[in-house]
């Protein structure tokens, strides 16, 4: 369910995304401001619209991201890299990979980033 909150002149749209892996609840945020030829009738029936779509593409977002780094590699090693790299390349990033997975192999794709 969407938060709405009036903020000046426009309104905040808060949603829940679910628990993150510490039980911390992920919450999305936007901001939404209407035309101001609308009357209060249509900046309501707007707002609870525009409220419906940013709750159903944050949980569009959100099906898939639970998945971990260590299975994601796997199955890139064995649908990607073996049949496109070059076999010296190959074994390599086999050599780097336990490497790797003790590093960020537990951690979910969605909170990866290049940083």
């Amino acid at each position: 369910m969407a938060m709405i909150q009036k903020r000046g002149s426009s309104y905040s749209i808060r949603v829940s995304c679910g628990y993150d892996a510490h039980g911390k609840q992920v919450l999305r945020s936007m901001t939404w401001k209407p035309d101001p030829k609308l009357s209060p009738k249509q900046i309501e029936k707007e707002l609870n619209r525009q409220a419906v779509i940013f709750e159903e593409t944050c949980k569009q977002g959100y099906q898939g991201t639970a998945e971990k780094f260590e299975p994601f590699c796997e199955d890139w090693f064995e649908n990607y890299a073996k049949p496109n790299l070059r076999n010296t390349t190959y074994e390599r990033l086999l050599q780097l990979r336990k490497r790797v997975y003790k590093a960020i192999g537990h951690m979910r794709m969605d909170k990866i980033t290049a940083r």
